[in-house]
């Protein structure tokens, strides 16, 4: 029997907190993610992950030594890939689960100040648990973000 559902919200709120390595074009990132209001619903998804993010062309704002004596800062478009562990919580109608889940993601950042940037990326995510009973919850997702991240490098 299927009784698939879909969410569709435009009141998505995504707060993500990110540990930078330069040296490795990598940032480790902790992450939080909520539906505010879909189909009627009240938080019907709430999202807590650990992950990692890969920077193609290096980590923006990293101090780069020009010669012996300068330093600067390099700020560019840069694209990242991504991938993420999380819990989530789904709440629809009679139904509250909770559940782990993959998710990947792609993405770019763009300087907009020397503290902030634009931030544009496109997740495909999927839960891990699921099983052929017959009330088994699964869910997929596909999500597209815009934001800005504020950054403090020192």
């Amino acid at each position: 029997m299927d009784d698939s559902k879909s969410l569709e919200s435009s009141t998505t709120l995504e707060v993500n907190y990110s540990i930078n390595n330069p040296s490795m074009n990598t940032a480790m990132t902790l992450s939080f993610m909520e539906i505010t209001e879909a189909g009627g619903l009240q938080l019907p998804f709430t999202r807590i992950a650990v992950g990692a993010r890969y920077y193609l062309m290096g980590v923006n704002g990293m101090r780069t030594v020009l010669d012996s004596r300068t330093q600067a800062k390099v700020w560019r478009s840069t694209p990242f890939i991504a991938a993420n562990v999380g819990l989530s919580n789904l709440a629809v109608e009679k139904l509250n689960a909770s559940l782990l889940d993959l998710s990947i993601r792609g993405g770019v950042e763009i300087p907009v100040m020397s503290n902030m940037l634009l931030v544009g990326q496109v997740a495909l995510g999927s839960s891990l648990t699921a099983s052929s009973d017959e009330d088994s919850v699964s869910y997929q997702f596909v999500t597209l973000f815009a934001g800005l991240r504020f950054v403090g490098f020192e």
